[in-house]
């Protein structure tokens, strides 16, 4: 269970309460949870799956590929193709 707030105060009565309960262990700052990188500013929460996707590109050889541009028009419109019987 990941108990996060902006309000310290009310996290922590949260905690507690739910402590009260169950076994917890308050693991303070969270880094990583279940591949998830978690980073935490006065702005926010921002989570990732940053390192997973590292890792992916990593077991599949694609670590030193580079995104590119597509060749394919993107304002292309496609439509089914038309028999001559139906025109």
């Amino acid at each position: 269970m990941i108990i996060i707030g902006n309000d310290a105060t009310k996290t922590s009565q949260l905690k507690k309460r739910v402590h009260n309960h169950i076994q917890t262990k308050d693991l303070e700052s969270l880094k990583y949870f279940f591949g998830i990188e978690v980073t935490q500013s006065k702005e926010g929460t921002i989570i990732s799956k940053r390192k997973y996707a590292l890792y992916i590109q990593q077991e599949t050889c694609m670590i030193d590929y580079r995104p590119m541009d597509s060749l394919v028009d993107p304002n292309q419109k496609l439509m089914a193709e038309v028999s001559p019987s139906q025109t």
